[in-house]
């Protein structure tokens, strides 16, 4: 299904970090083809590797 990316959090880790083996995630909200929002967690290098942004549509 397609998702429409309407923002994309960047969670602060504070002074305890990653854990060592933990992968960053970014909480995105969708709307998907039939106007639903939900959350998900997305990974954070994912996001950047793949060039995508708020606003972006995305298959999932």
């Amino acid at each position: 299904m397609k998702y429409t990316i309407l923002r994309i959090y960047e969670e602060d880790h504070g002074c305890e970090g990653i854990q060592p083996g933990e992968e960053p995630m970014d909480e995105v909200l969708l709307r998907d083809e039939n106007g639903n929002e939900v959350w998900k967690k997305l990974p954070d290098l994912w996001l950047l590797q793949n060039g995508i942004d708020e606003g972006d549509t995305i298959d999932l």
